[in-house]
């Protein structure tokens, strides 16, 4: 039986269970994961989700190649020649725009932005532009909430993760 090689662009949690489910599902599969960072896993960093990503990514039939632009350093009809499928899980790079009265105001931030500045994204400048006393995230889904544990949290608790030093 002929093996079935898949690329996957894009190593944040979506990609890497994409990989997962197909190595599982089709005991031929090979799959190759690309990030234009060096490292997987996307914005998160830490957690118990780190441990489920890592036992994936540790499997022979799943390689993850890092420093990989898509759109640059590959393109879709090159990937397409050694591929028989590619499947592009790459999140959502800015925030969705709201329709809420005072949405536009000074110092009201989005969640892609924030989450990138804490978690070190390499394309984010390392200072955040303000200090709060107080705080609204808006919202309760999974990044709403990841938001508020973040800044419920104290400081030297987050040690324990890769927080970078200039969010601690």
């Amino acid at each position: 039986m002929r093996k079935i090689r898949v690329a996957v662009i894009g190593a944040g949690p979506a990609g890497i269970y994409a990989a997962d489910i197909l190595t599982k599902e089709h005991e031929q599969a090979q799959v190759d994961v690309f990030d234009r960072l060096p490292a997987p896993y996307g914005l998160v960093r830490y957690g118990e989700i780190i441990k489920a990503l890592r036992r994936v990514l540790s499997r022979d039939e799943i390689r993850f190649i890092g420093n990989v632009h898509y759109g640059t350093d590959i393109k879709l009809s090159e990937l397409r020649r050694f591929y028989d499928a590619v499947i592009f899980s790459t999140g959502a790079r800015a925030d969705r725009g709201l329709d809420i009265p005072g949405i536009d105001l000074p110092e009201s931030y989005g969640a892609a932005d924030f989450v990138s500045w804490y978690d070190g994204h390499p394309d984010v400048p390392r200072d955040w532009p303000l200090t709060a006393k107080s705080v609204a995230v808006l919202g309760a889904g999974n990044v709403a909430l990841d938001i508020a544990r973040m800044l419920a949290k104290p400081a030297d608790e987050q040690l324990s993760t890769e927080i970078p030093a200039n969010v601690y």
